[in-house]
């Protein structure tokens, strides 16, 4: 019986690999098209350290009178304090000699992130912001199929410089669908979907 499986696994992974295979006469493209991005999420994260600075002690002696006089900043610009998520850990991982916290902070309000990282208070480190947008199925549909018609665009005029026509789409790939997104550099740019396509030609 072993024997038969292991004849019947061996045909399965033959057959794929043949799958896998490309024609000889063939064309392979990117179709691209830009992501919106209508629903934007911020981040920053914000190092309170009592590490002593540049020029000496700072003026706050405790984390509590640190964070308190933070906060109190923070208030006075009509952000919301509640928001914040205190990471003890993340502090910890940096390697401070002294007492500290760093405090992760999410919006969708892109004036309320650069209020917050223009603070500028002793033993206050911001760090830098990043970005993650949301895209849902239905917009999914509808970007790849404009990727695919740039991808056929493509083909159709390669094909056409090396005096070939094409014949019918073959394969179809991409690593860029599903609404799930990642956190960014604020300056990383524009978000494309990407499809790698394959066209056989005409004989």
């Amino acid at each position: 019986m072993k024997p038969i499986i292991l004849i019947l696994m061996l045909c399965a992974s033959v057959y794929a690999k043949a799958q896998q295979i490309t024609p000889e006469r063939s064309i392979t493209v990117h179709g691209t098209v830009e992501k919106p991005l209508d629903d934007v999420m911020y981040k920053t994260e914000v190092t309170l350290s009592l590490e002593k600075g540049y020029y000496g002690d700072g003026p706050y002696k405790t984390l509590d009178e640190l964070l308190a006089k933070y906060y109190e900043e923070v208030k006075s610009l009509n952000i919301d304090t509640s928001k914040f998520i205190r990471d003890d850990l993340a502090f910890a991982a940096m390697g401070y000699r002294t007492e500290g916290t760093v405090l992760r902070y999410e919006t969708k309000s892109k004036k309320d992130i650069l209020k917050l990282t223009n603070i500028k208070m002793s033993q206050v480190m911001p760090s830098y912001v990043q970005v993650k947008s949301k895209i849902f199925d239905a917009e999914i549909k509808l970007l790849t199929q404009k990727a695919l018609e740039n991808a056929r665009k493509n083909a159709e005029l390669l094909a056409e410089v090396s005096g070939e026509e094409i014949d019918k789409l073959f394969s179809i790939s991409s690593y860029d669908l599903g609404e799930e997104s990642y956190w960014r550099a604020a300056n990383s740019g524009t978000e494309y979907l990407r499809l790698t396509v394959v066209y056989t030609l005409k004989d």
